[in-house]
Order: C-alpha cells, then sequence, then structure tokens
C-alpha cells in the first residue's frame, strides 16, 4: 500500500536543500578567490597582518665600550684593585730643535741639551760649565747637596753666595724668583742681575732649581751681557734647555 497526502516527500526536500547550501557555497568561494574580499583585521590575501602590534620593543643591547674600557658598573678588569698609581712620570722631552744635541753627563746623573759648537769650560764631581762659540753665553749644570734638598733652600742659599761679592765677584746683585714647574715637579727660577767686581757692564743669569729623588738639587743656569739682542738670545736658549732637560738618569730611587 502506498503512503497517502500530497506534497514532496520528505527526502526529496531535503536533497534539495542541500543542493542548494552546496551551489551557494561555491559561489562564494569563487567571490573570494576572485576579489580578495578582506579576512581578518583589515588583512587581506597576499597581505600579512602586523605581529604583536602595540607590544613594547625588547631593549636593544647596550653598545660594547671602547677596548681597555669597562661597561658602567661593572669591575674593572685591567687593573688590580690593590694597585696604586704610581707618582707622574718625568716628561719626555720634544723632538730636538736643529742645532742642537744632548749631553749626558753620567757623574751628575743628568742629560741636557747644547747648540752645536759650544765647549765644555769646567766638568767635576758637581757641575759641568759650557760656553758659546764668541764667548757671549755661559751655561752650567749643577748637582749637589750644598745648600739643602728642596729647590727653595738650594736657591737661597745659592744667592746667598752670590751677594758675597768676596767669594762669587759678582756686585749689586738683584734677584726676582718665580715658582715653576721643571721635569713634572715644582721649581724654583731666579732672574738675576749684577754686574762683577771691578766692571760696570750689566749682566742677566737666569737659573731653574729642581729638586732630584736621590736628595739633590739640580740646577740650570744661562748667564750673559745684558745687552737686548743678548738677553733674546739667552731667553730662547733657557727654554730650550729646559725642555731638553733630564734629571735622575741613573740616580738611585
Amino acid at each position: 500500500m502506498s503512503a497517502s497526502g500530497e506534497g514532496t516527500p520528505p527526502g526529496r526536500r531535503t536533497g534539495e536543500t542541500a543542493a542548494w547550501v552546496s551551489a551557494i557555497t561555491a559561489v562564494v568561494g569563487l567571490l573570494l578567490a576572485v576579489f580578495g574580499v578582506p579576512l581578518v583585521g583589515g588583512s587581506s590575501v597576499n597581505r600579512t597582518i602586523a605581529g604583536h602590534a602595540g607590544a613594547p620593543h625588547a631593549p636593544s643591547s647596550p653598545t660594547p665600550p671602547p677596548a681597555g674600557t669597562s661597561a658602567p658598573g661593572s669591575p674593572d678588569a685591567t687593573v688590580a684593585p690593590d694597585t696604586a698609581p704610581s707618582g707622574p712620570p718625568q716628561p719626555s722631552p720634544p723632538a730636538m730643535p736643529k742645532g742642537w744635541h744632548r749631553v749626558g753627563e753620567p757623574g751628575l746623573t743628568v742629560v741636557f741639551a747644547l747648540p752645536d759648537g759650544w765647549t765644555r769650560k769646567i766638568r767635576n764631581g758637581i757641575q759641568s760649565n759650557w760656553t758659546s762659540p764668541d764667548g757671549a753665553h755661559d751655561m752650567s749644570v749643577k748637582r749637589d747637596t750644598s745648600y739643602g734638598a728642596t729647590a727653595r733652600a738650594a736657591s737661597a742659599g745659592q744667592l746667598a753666595w752670590y751677594r758675597d761679592t768676596a767669594k762669587s765677584s759678582m756686585a749689586d746683585v738683584k734677584a726676582v724668583s718665580h715658582i715653576t714647574r721643571q721635569n713634572g715637579r715644582d721649581a724654583l727660577w731666579l732672574e738675576i742681575d749684577y754686574h762683577w767686581a771691578g766692571q760696570s757692564e750689566p749682566r742677566k743669569r737666569v737659573e731653574v732649581f729642581v729638586a732630584g729623588r736621590a736628595g739633590q738639587v739640580y740646577q740650570l743656569l744661562f748667564d750673559t751681557a745684558a745687552h737686548p739682542e743678548k738677553l733674546a738670545t739667552q731667553r730662547r736658549l733657557f727654554t730650550t734647555a729646559r725642555a731638553q732637560l733630564l734629571i735622575d738618569m741613573g740616580a738611585p730611587s
């Protein structure tokens, strides 16, 4: 016996519905493939999504410190913690000027510079004296403890000796002292105006005193007649010789 009633059987209606759904899905897929309709968050096919938007940036690696230094806050690996810095070394002299040369006096533990052509007049246990080719300028380097172990004491004692005309043959001595630096140390510089006893020609002596390591005081001086051109030459000689002076060369520490 057949079933009664009109209309489409339920199985047929279900099949038709499924067919329509499949057709619609196919059409939508075709449209997406052709026109690239956005999918997620403003992104579309062939377009990437920005990742980690709004996330804080990771801190960049700190710039490494220059070679031989340490980063701030880190221990210095180049200096031992119990190493104390030594005193300032004796400055190296500048390049030797043209027409000058170095002279070493091992007995005085000193090296100094002179213009070419100068000749030695005296050398003994405490001093080395030289004169220029024309005899217009004299130079002396001295090292001893006759008047004390400091630049101030030595300069005061030397000046007192100059003022004793019977000993020095110097008369009407007038001196001006300047505190200065020599070989990286405190020093004293004297400018002395005088004339030889029995003569009227004025003369000028410039002299620097600096104490060495072993208790001796080094003296470097230039002496000439007080004529303008000779005084200008003396200033140049004194400045260059001071810059080239090396003391404590081989002296005991």
